[in-house]
């Protein structure tokens, strides 16, 4: 064999495994962005139908996690503070809202263990369509995406 075609072999080579190596982290990255899409939906879609106990699986339970509604003014930086008014709100609210929930303009970067995802939800409650920008920071607890820091925003109806 002579050195140009070894050359060739081994640089056709080097480009499959690279190919293969840059597929496989995409793939990954996909996976793992479904996975966080779908705990934030959980969480919206348990807060609403007033299931604490789903919502707050949605949740990292340490002390340091933030919570702003700026249409609201509610604020926390406390779990224990976050998960009581929360708790409290669905026992005087105990009726699950009819509401259709879509979310859209996903921007999600990964960093190993932590995540941060900014996107537009939609919601509509009966004849009341409410947008508004998320701000969603993540940790991954035990393989599972969970919430430490909310924010959300309502965006201007035009």
């Amino acid at each position: 064999m002579s050195i140009p075609t070894f050359n060739l072999i081994i640089m056709k080579t080097t480009f499959t495994i690279a190919l293969l190596f840059l597929v496989t982290l995409l793939l990954a990255q996909t996976s793992e962005e479904e996975a966080i899409k779908n705990a934030l939906k959980g969480e919206t879609t348990s807060f609403f139908n007033r299931d604490y106990n789903a919502w707050a699986s949605h949740w990292d339970h340490n002390s340091n996690v933030n919570f702003l509604v700026t249409s609201s003014g509610m604020r926390s930086n406390n779990w224990e503070e976050i998960s009581q008014s929360i708790k409290e709100y669905m026992e005087s609210n105990p009726d699950p809202g009819k509401v259709t929930l879509s979310n859209s303009d996903f921007d999600i970067s990964i960093n190993g263990d932590q995540a941060f995802a900014v996107y537009v939800q939609h919601l509509k409650l009966a004849d009341t369509e409410i947008k508004s920008y998320e701000v969603r920071n993540l940790r991954k607890v035990s393989g599972q995406w969970k919430l430490v820091s909310m924010i959300t925003s309502p965006l201007d109806h035009d």
